[in-house]
């Protein structure tokens, strides 16, 4: 007889006695199932909501993904810019010949949109921007704030009347002001910047970044003390975390998810001892018959992997439809593969979990328990 052959003969006790109970015990499982699922849902879920933060905090300098920003050197944040001279862009230049350069005016603005809806957005005037001159992007997500239905509606920002080109990606925003895309000079005449300032200059380098990129970058601050030179990835995470401080938002939002996990793992740990609870009887039947405590062991790690394999599912199901049910007031939450992945990664640490308190369940029946009964 094979290995195999003889694993499959050992535990074909404990096989039987778990596809018994799962049948004969639904009505406690889906109870235990459900508290477990509704738990791994709501980890998951805020852990989407605290990835997306991340995203949401920092969208502008990740969607126009410069090599280097220029910038007055207070600046901790791309929603909150400081007039600098434009002229910094011709500074790059000594440095990284053949650079390419993008001006940004950024300045909140009146906004007067379709069917009489009034706010603020948050405007972002850029050099190259593919727009006409007045024609103006938000958001996908952002349409139904701004009552926005259509390509060609019309809407006043700063006064000044705009068309609207289409929806875009990447911009979705929690704040209150929802981002505006618009061409430089308009963003310029809008927002009232004086001549010659700027908020930002976007700076890609041709050619990918050069080996001495940071002795240069060292040369640029030393020359303009005043002037912020930061890389791309800096910003981005400059970006994120002022909101992060700030607010505190994000530390609040892994609370909740911690929480929620705790409180997964210990609905799982609960779940498998009741279980022991309702099926002794049983269980000293099997070792009254002769069965291992491999054996009996492999029934409560059944149990728990029943429970947390239902959980894993019910967060893949549901997480995409909260999603979904969630749009049309958090446009910037999304539930994205990365979170799948991270809720797999809880699910296997809670199933360590329940592993270990399942098998701590074994010390309820000892060798003798037979007699003791």
């Amino acid at each position: 007889m094979s290995a195999a052959a003889a694993l499959a003969e050992a535990m074909a006790p404990a096989r039987l006695l778990l596809g018994a109970v799962v049948w004969r015990d639904t009505r406690a499982l889906l109870f235990t199932l459900a508290s477990c699922g509704i738990a791994s849902v709501v980890a998951a879920f805020q852990l989407a909501v605290y990835t997306s933060f991340l995203l949401a905090s920092s969208a502008p300098p990740r969607l126009f993904a410069a090599d280097l920003w220029l910038m007055d050197r207070s600046i901790e944040v791309f929603d909150m810019p400081t007039p600098m001279a434009e002229e910094m862009a011709a500074a790059v230049a000594s440095e990284f010949p053949g650079a390419v350069t993008q001006r940004m005016v950024v300045g909140f603005a009146p906004w007067s949109g379709p069917a009489g809806a009034r706010g603020n957005v948050l405007l972002i005037g850029m050099d190259d921007a593919p727009l006409g001159a007045r024609e103006f992007r938000v958001d996908a997500s952002e349409m139904a704030r701004l009552a926005l239905r259509r390509v060609g509606d019309e809407a006043a920002i700063g006064g000044v009347t705009m068309r609207f080109a289409g929806g875009m990606r990447g911009l979705a925003s929690y704040i209150g002001a929802p981002y505006a895309v618009v061409p430089f000079d308009v963003g310029r005449a809008i927002l009232r910047y004086p001549a010659g300032q700027v908020a930002f200059v976007a700076v890609r380098l041709n050619g990918g970044r050069p080996a001495d990129f940071a002795a240069r970058l060292a040369r640029l601050q030393a020359r303009w003390p005043d002037v912020g030179f930061r890389e791309g990835k800096d910003f981005i995470a400059s970006s994120a975390a002022y909101w992060q401080n700030k607010t505190g938002a994000g530390a609040a939002i892994l609370l909740a998810a911690g929480l929620a996990m705790g409180l997964n793992a210990l609905l799982l740990v609960n779940g498998v001892g009741r279980f022991v609870q309702r099926r002794q009887a049983d269980i000293i039947s099997l070792i009254g018959h002769g069965s291992t405590r491999a054996q009996i062991g492999s029934i409560l790690v059944g149990v728990a992997s029943l429970l947390v394999a239902g959980a894993y599912l019910a967060t893949l199901l549901l997480c995409p439809l909260l999603d979904v049910a969630t749009d049309a007031w958090l446009p910037w939450v999304h539930f994205t593969p990365v979170n799948a992945l991270a809720a797999g990664v809880v699910a296997l640490l809670c199933w360590g979990v329940a592993v270990v308190a399942s098998l701590g369940e074994l010390r309820r029946f000892p060798a003798d328990a037979i007699f003791r009964s």
